[in-house]
């Protein structure tokens, strides 16, 4: 009998196991993807905030409107990232 339970419980197990696997395998080359992006965003804001110091009020709206939603993105990818850490840690 209780052999029974735990080989319905390594049966029901085994495949749980096996998807967070590949699971976990993808998540480490979409957490490269975001890396990459967010470097490209770092590296357009930099950008942007010299241009902005060198033009002082004659950055264009357009140029304004950008870095505003590129920062914006910024901080919701980063609440994404601290979400899934608590995730992760719980």
């Amino acid at each position: 009998m209780v052999e029974m339970a735990i080989s319905f419980a390594i049966n029901q197990l085994l495949p749980l196991l096996t998807e967070e696997t590949k699971q976990l395998k993808g998540i480490h080359k979409e957490f490269a993807d975001i890396k990459y992006e967010l470097e490209s965003i770092q590296a357009f804001l930099k950008d942007a905030d010299r241009r902005a110091a060198a033009e002082g009020d004659n950055t264009t709206d357009g140029a304004k409107t950008w870095v505003k939603q590129v920062t914006e993105v910024a901080f919701r990818i980063e609440d994404v990232i601290d979400d899934y850490m608590i995730h992760v840690g719980q």
